[in-house]
């Protein structure tokens, strides 16, 4: 099972990073759209640039492989995923990322195979009169696709970047960015269409732009159709597998065990073998902290586990990282990352509606040069009469221990040092 979580946090990395290119493209690309408002000419002119960034072997091989490998792998991640019950920005942000290949084969076909195909020249008159012109129905595709995936996009870097304490700062002006680039963007290609509409009035423009940007023949366009329904029935047979899979997967789950969860109001929780504890919560409707939606970035989701902690599954490398940075005491995990093979007595140490800012700080820390926090609370030696401590805000908690093996190797300020001695 270790290996099985090292491979997700893996993977989790890859599609940020492929997420990133995407998201660069995005903004490039709406940037392009956005000169629109000066002219038809300027926008043209940026493309130029454009086409220079993403069209050439370097490029398109890291924009159609960040492309490939980023909806792979989220359907890879949703096959693992036990449960579909999550909050409402998680589930948007997923629909969201299942849409977009299903819209973009359309443009896609049209544009980039059909230059590489056929030497076919997308310059944004040809797009514009196409999508403003000849069929408003697929220009109002092309903008809800580019909503779709710009909003999910959005959606990404600020559940990443939100526990960055710097980040607080910087939202509004991040936020504003947010909704000016889609919306200049699009008054751009709004007025670029305009323009284009009082071109095509003129007797023979759209002869002659057809001509001059090699438009597909009738056998050409055929071609492009059969090509462009190919790809609309992979990616829906591979949505539709990956459902399917799941299916399976849990129908095959009631053959390999259950495990019974305990929480602290009484109520039991009986959850396949292989869930974790997040979705074990999220399953039975059970509020759970998680900031960063379970991806094992912001421990609020942590646990304390009642019993001897050795009996656990050890935590992956990023489970660890996190622990020792809110230096855990070795009975508490994060939920999110704990597969549990037996059943356990658990206790969540934060509330549900912990919010991204009390998770930077935690009450008594301070915060690190790095950006990350770092617990000075005195974890006290544990004896018979002695409750478990934790900090008096939702920001951290720690369990009562003896021992601290995931503690962070760094020499602990000296007023924690004196705590420890004093009870110890």
């Amino acid at each position: 099972m270790a290996p099985a979580r090292a491979a997700e946090s893996w993977i989790r990395q890859l599609r940020l990073w492929c997420g990133l290119i995407l998201f660069s493209y995005l903004l490039t690309h709406f940037s392009n759209h956005a000169l629109g408002l000066m002219s038809l000419h300027v926008m043209e002119a940026g493309q130029v640039w454009f086409l220079a960034l993403w069209r050439n072997a370097v490029g398109e091989t890291a924009l159609f492989g960040a492309l490939l490998a980023h909806w792979l792998l989220g359907l890879w991640l949703l096959f693992r995923r036990r449960t579909l019950r999550m909050p409402a920005w998680e589930a948007t942000q997923i629909v969201f990322g299942l849409t977009v290949p299903p819209l973009l084969t359309y443009h896609v076909v049209g544009t980039r195979l059909a230059h590489a195909m056929f030497g076919t020249e997308d310059v944004y008159t040809r797009v514009v009169l196409g999508l403003w012109v000849l069929d408003p129905w697929a220009g109002l595709r092309q903008t809800v696709l580019l909503m779709i995936a710009w909003t999910h996009g959005c959606i990404g870097l600020h559940f990443w970047l939100r526990l960055r304490p710097w980040y607080r700062r910087w939202f509004p002006v991040i936020l504003s960015a947010f909704v000016l680039v889609p919306v200049l963007a699009l008054l751009g290609f709004a007025e670029a269409g305009r323009e284009v509409s009082a071109l095509a009035r003129e007797p023979g423009f759209v002869q002659r732009l057809m001509i001059e940007t090699h438009a597909p023949s009738a056998a050409q366009r055929a071609t492009l159709l059969r090509v462009r329904g190919a790809l609309s029935a992979t990616v829906w047979t591979l949505l539709a597998a990956t459902f399917a899979a799941r299916g399976v997967r849990d129908y095959l789950s009631h053959r390999r065990g259950r495990v019974r969860l305990r929480y602290p109001d009484g109520r039991t929780v009986v959850a396949p073998v292989g869930s974790t504890v997040l979705e074990a919560s999220r399953s039975a409707g059970i509020p759970h902290a998680s900031v960063c939606g379970g991806r094992g970035r912001c421990s609020t989701c942590r646990i304390r586990v009642e019993g001897d902690p050795g009996l656990l599954p050890p935590p992956s490398p990023q489970e660890l990282r996190v622990l020792r940075r809110v230096a855990a005491p070795p009975n508490v995990r994060l939920a999110c990352q704990l597969r549990p093979s037996r059943d356990l007595a658990v206790t969540p140490l934060l509330p549900p509606t912990v919010s991204a800012g009390a998770a930077l700080v935690p009450a008594g820390g301070t915060m690190g040069r790095s950006g990350r926090s770092r617990c000075s609370l005195p974890i006290f030696a544990a004896s018979p009469a002695s409750p478990s401590t934790s900090c008096p805000t939702t920001s951290c908690s720690s369990s009562t221990a003896i021992s601290k093996p995931w503690a962070s190797p760094s020499p602990r300020p000296a007023a924690t040092r004196t705590s420890t001695r004093a009870t110890g």
